[in-house]
């Protein structure tokens, strides 16, 4: 019996050791929660791993978009009726989408140029990189911003109040000048010989004339020249171009949008003039009256001492002294040019702002005021076509687009306005007295 007992327990004993007992092998080691896993643990070979719960294939709805980028649109990026388990996940943002990158529009070479040089001084920091993106105008870089494929562009105050009002965007930083100032002067400047032919000459003596603007739409080159004309030649009921066209012979005013540039007085064999003319911006309007294209320029304080011969940024072209021009003063008389006009100027004007899309982060607009305000001086002086050649530094605006802009946005209304309403101003009847009957 004993003899018995032993053999059995013996069989027992070595089918025991040979065939385990399913669900009594060892478990692995438990993870030490240091935060250190073990090769083997990731090892591709490991194929046999029991499926995790089926809860963790299941995608969370679709995150925010991200910060300065519109919502995707229907049939984009995550279509209404998708089945969730077909869609794959995201890639991780790139600096192409703009999450890590702040994406600077450049408008042509010579801008685009400057800004690589300028924002090569600015390091990696707080996990954004700075890039340049490269457009042909102002247009294509509000429409990219729009878009999420740019985050700032730099403009002067009556392109800010377009990208203000139709595309989205708010200032967030200005141009500083000579003395702190954060604005000048609109001045009319015409050569010397017409305020010497005639004492006291004004605005209106040069109805019939040639004008030259630095752009359509921009402040000091159209906004305001235009309203001063309007108000002395009761041209209440005609649009701006309508306004230009019958008061001026010629009108060079070339255009940072497609199509809206008046380019009778310098356009090119096919009649346009666009942002890539020689005559834009106000170096160029100044450029249309030396090159004897024009009578009457309508520009900055100081661009006639910036781009005479004499001049610290003088051309090719710059073939005359700053003697040789004069103020106008828009209510008459001459003045010479000095840089500072004072009464003799058509308006102040905001300086020019760097626009940034509303949607726009917190976090990364903190970032680009305090780089930017930071480092302004150090790539200035070989930036003159990213920034005003005036420029002395940058400084962060600090109330909302529409303060800052101030009596230039309400003279861009105004004119926006009557290029909107004319059709009811000359269906309106003729006098107060009619109206009345």
């Amino acid at each position: 019996m004993k003899i018995s007992t032993i053999l059995s327990l013996s069989l027992f004993f070595f089918l025991f050791t040979v065939f385990p007992v399913q669900g009594l092998e060892p478990s692995p080691a438990p993870d030490s929660g240091d935060g250190v896993v073990s090769h083997s643990t990731l090892s591709p070979s490991l194929t046999a791993s029991p499926a995790p719960d089926s809860s963790f294939f299941k995608f969370s709805p679709p995150s925010p978009p991200l910060d300065g980028f519109p919502a995707p649109e229907n049939g984009r990026g995550g279509a209404e009726g998708e089945n969730p388990s077909d869609v794959a996940p995201s890639p991780a943002p790139t600096e192409e989408t703009g999450s890590d990158a702040v994406r600077w529009c450049a408008v042509r070479d010579g801008e685009f140029d400057d800004c690589e040089n300028f924002v090569s001084v600015f390091k990696q920091s707080e996990g954004y990189t700075w890039k340049c993106v490269n457009r042909d105008t102002t247009q294509e870089c509000l429409e990219s911003i729009k878009k999420g494929e740019a985050d700032l562009v730099n403009v002067e105050a009556g392109l800010a109040y377009v990208a203000f009002l139709n595309y989205s965007m708010k200032a967030i930083a200005n141009e500083v000048y000579c003395d702190q100032a954060k604005s000048y002067l609109a001045a009319a400047v015409v050569n010397r010989k017409v305020c010497e032919d005639k004492e006291g000459i004004g605005l209106l003596d040069f109805k019939g004339k040639r004008s030259c603007h630095g752009g359509y739409s921009t402040a000091a080159g159209w906004n305001y020249p235009i309203t001063h004309i309007k108000r002395l030649s009761d041209s209440i009921k005609l649009n701006d171009r309508e306004i230009a066209a019958s008061f001026f012979s010629k009108v060079c005013a070339p255009s940072e949008f497609e199509g809206s540039g008046i380019c009778n007085g310098c356009g090119d064999e096919n009649g346009l003039c666009p942002a890539k003319s020689l005559y834009f911006g106000h170096s160029g309007a100044f450029r249309c009256l030396v090159e004897g294209m024009g009578d009457i320029a309508f520009v900055k304080e100081d661009t006639a001492l910036l781009y005479s011969m004499e001049g610290p940024h003088n051309q090719t072209w710059s073939t005359k002294s700053v003697r040789d021009f004069m103020y106008l003063s828009p209510q008459g008389g001459c003045r010479e040019i000095n840089g500072y006009p004072g009464a003799c100027s058509y308006g102040s004007v905001p300086a020019n702002v760097i626009m940034a899309s509303n949607s726009i982060s917190t976090k990364k607009k903190l970032f680009v005021l305090e780089t930017l305000t930071n480092a302004t001086n150090r790539g200035k002086t070989s930036a003159i076509h990213l920034f005003n050649p005036s420029t002395q530094g940058l400084a962060t605006v600090k109330t909302v687009t529409r303060s800052y802009l101030g009596k230039s946005a309400s003279v861009s209304q105004s004119i926006q306005q009557s290029n909107t309403s004319k059709s009811q101003a000359t269906s309106a009847p003729k006098s107060g007295k009619a109206s009345c009957l």
